[in-house]
């Protein structure tokens, strides 16, 4: 035997293709593929939780509870009077000195804390100030944000973990300092506290100088015409009086690069990009920070202020978060999908990544674009300032950005400034909360009425006219289920005009109109999981989407109720020829002529029994009735109407709409059987068990 055949042979290792293909994963409700499965969490975390409409009544009734205070009416009336006071064309400035901070009380403190902690660490750190206090922008609660670095050359120099515990353990000891929080796991460790003498927060850093950087930018930036310092100062205090920045929304730091990208796309300032042509690179961390501002135009003498505020209004209240990520470097927005998972679209940013790792000699995590809001860093590429953002806050930053440009543009509230800055500063959130109480209160069940058309009279006097049939998709108007009844039944109630020769009617009523039963059904997260687990893997090779297979099941699940379950007679009427050039064999619109003569929907029971399929229970409910109910007058009806079903362009809509068919006296009024069988039907969709079909569909194929 060879030495080759007795050698003992290696186990399979993976390669790193392999290891990747590991790690892809696809989404569990979607089935969209995913790279990594960190990635496809993400994405079920963002896309497939709860409607943030249901979450944003909550987020106002909190708002405005917050607004109906006695401190918050009470700062409110006393800026109502301090804008009375105020001369023509200072009404902004005056908002702005009443929200505005002290910045010589934040500038005494800073000495202080830097004079207190150098002293403790013996020389052995500096220490910098960054945030409002050095742009500038600090309001009367805004806090200190400090930044410890430590000096390059002593013998004895310190990790970043030593020197965060030894600062903890030095502000705890200190009488200068109260209420000393250590925030570690934070993407930038920060320890919070309150200096006591002022009574001012702090938050003390020590990682990334980065904060540092960007201040300055801002500063110098804000330094050069008072114009700017007022747009971004008006802004934070609206962002902040609103609840817009906030823990667990967005940070100041998100809405001061959204004001740079604005001054961007405005013209008024370059991309961070053309200010870093031509000078040296300031490289900190693989980061370049050097910038020059001295070739940037001054800002045109006719601009105001208030222009400026109204251009961010209107700029962000058309603006597609979650489609586009924001790019101050380069001075304009990507597509989201392909800007950085595309290689060689974004250059800059993939060799800024590589300089970071080599620098830092870390693995260092991309940027964050699984997120609602996509806003890049000016310097740091790999940062997504508006990451926190969650889908309750972005719907209601939109709402509010659209509340706002409204205002600017409306002359008569303009016109009265005190009541202008009052409605941006408070009134925003009341408003939006009273149509939200608005939608709620509106019935969920909705009526469509359908104006109908009359034929033109007969020569003959004595002939009545008829109505036209109904069209199968004429347009409709929505009203309350109880409105349209009464005003049917009304109708039907009033006497029939008389001619003055012989009495008879000459021609019908045309504000009597038929309507229509509407539903619409929409896939949830529990169908679209039990496609993607139970039947979507089967039918893979057909390449169909999963939302063509939710639809194809639902259509299967209510043509087996229509005649099964309620046993009524089906004559297919009109169908629309499924969509050429696809493998689709379901037609877009269907729709059938139902009737009977026995009421199987009264009573009904559509609690679910544990021993028993929905479908069999339902089923049995049918037998019983077919039995029992034909001797009875009680449950002798004449139902007979058209039931359409309607797919959605996309297939993520399934609408079903009722109407009487021509001659029906009843119609759809609130007793009639097709508005009680109607009532059955939906009440059956909604407790039907979708898993229950999906299984059944498989094996029938």
């Amino acid at each position: 035997m060879s030495d080759l055949e007795t050698r003992p042979s290696k186990p399979n290792v993976p390669t790193l293709p392999d290891l990747a293909q590991d790690n892809a994963a696809n989404c569990k409700v979607c089935d969209a593929p995913f790279k990594t499965l960190k990635e496809c969490l993400a994405h079920e975390l963002l896309k497939h939780t709860i409607k943030p409409q249901k979450k944003l009544r909550k987020c106002l009734d909190a708002i405005t509870k917050l607004f109906a205070s006695e401190q918050t009416q009470a700062e409110r009336r006393t800026l109502q009077a301090a804008l009375l006071q105020s001369p023509n064309g200072k009404h902004l400035r005056a908002v702005l000195g009443f929200y505005a901070g002290n910045c010589g009380a934040l500038a005494q403190c800073y000495r202080e804390v830097r004079k207190s902690i150098q002293q403790q660490m013996q020389g052995k750190v500096k220490v910098y100030p960054f945030g409002s206090l050095v742009t500038g922008l600090a309001l009367k609660d805004s806090d200190i944000d400090l930044f410890l670095e430590q000096i390059h050359g002593n013998s004895h120099t310190m990790s970043h973990s030593q020197l965060f515990k030894r600062t903890n353990n030095f502000l705890r000891r200190s009488d200068c300092f109260a209420d000393v929080i250590a925030i570690r796991h934070a993407r930038v460790p920060i320890i919070r506290c309150k200096h006591v003498v002022s009574g001012l927060s702090l938050d003390i850093s020590m990682s990334s100088p980065n904060s540092t950087y960007n201040s300055r930018f801002v500063a110098e930036l804000l330094n050069r015409d008072v114009r700017l310092r007022e747009l971004f100062l008006f802004l934070k205090i609206w962002a902040k009086k609103l609840k817009i920045i906030g823990s667990g929304s967005m940070t100041s730091y998100c809405l001061i690069t959204l004001i740079i990208y604005q001054l961007q796309q405005q013209r008024h300032l370059p991309s961070i990009r053309e200010l870093q042509i031509g000078i040296p690179v300031l490289d900190i961390f693989g980061i370049n920070y050097a910038y020059s501002l001295e070739h940037v135009p001054a800002l045109p003498a006719s601009l105001t202020s208030f222009d400026l505020i109204t251009g961010f209004f209107e700029l962000y209240s058309h603006m597609d978060f979650e489609k586009k990520l924001l790019s101050p470097y380069l001075g304009h927005a990507l597509d989201v999908e392909a800007a950085l998972t595309v290689p060689g679209n974004f250059p800059e940013y993939d060799a800024q990544m590589l300089a970071i790792e080599r620098a830092t000699q870390e693995q260092i995590e991309p940027f964050q674009i699984e997120r609602c809001v996509c806003v890049q860093d000016p310097f740091e590429l790999l940062h997504n300032v508006g990451q926190s953002i969650s889908q309750t806050n972005l719907y209601y930053l939109n709402q509010c950005l659209a509340a706002a440009a409204k205002a600017c543009n409306d002359a008569k509230l303009k016109s009265t400034p005190s009541m202008f800055y009052d409605y941006l500063l408070f009134g925003i959130a009341e408003h939006l909360l009273q149509e939200q109480r608005l939608e709620y209160v509106q019935p969920a069940k909705q009526r469509k009425q359908i104006p109908s058309t009359t034929r033109a009279a007969p020569a003959d006097a004595d002939a009545v006219a008829v109505a036209v049939p109904v069209p199968v998709e004429p347009p409709v108007a929505t009203t309350t289920e109880a409105t349209v009844s009464n005003q049917v039944i009304a109708k039907l109630e009033e006497p029939t005009a008389l001619s003055a020769d012989d009495k008879r009617p000459t021609t019908m009523d045309n504000s009597i109109m038929p309507l229509m039963h509407t539903y619409t059904l929409t896939p949830t997260n529990n169908d679209l999981k039990t496609l993607r687990t139970d039947f979507l893997g089967k039918t893979r090779k057909q390449r169909k989407p999963i939302y063509y297979c939710w639809v194809e099941c639902y259509v299967d699940a209510i043509k087996d109720i229509l005649s099964h379950i309620y046993a009524l007679n089906m004559q297919e009427l009109d169908a629309n020829e499924p969509v050429a050039n696809t493998t689709d064999t379901l037609p877009r619109h269907m729709s059938w002529q139902i009737s009977t003569t026995l009421d199987t929907w009264t009573a009904r029971n559509f609690q679910r029994i544990s021993r028993q399929s929905f479908f069999a229970q339902q089923l049995q409910q049918t037998v019983e009735f077919t039995k029992t109910r034909p001797q009875n007058p009680t449950y002798a009806v004449s139902l007979s109407g058209r039931l359409s079903l309607i797919i959605g362009e996309d297939y993520k809509e399934l609408r079903l709409e009722l109407q009487p068919m021509p001659g029906d006296a009843l119609g759809l009024q609130r007793q009639s059987p097709l508005t009680k069988f109607f009532k059955s039907l939906k009440n059956m969709l909604c407790n039907y068990n979708f898993k229950e079909k999906v299984i059944s569909l498989q094996y029938e194929r």
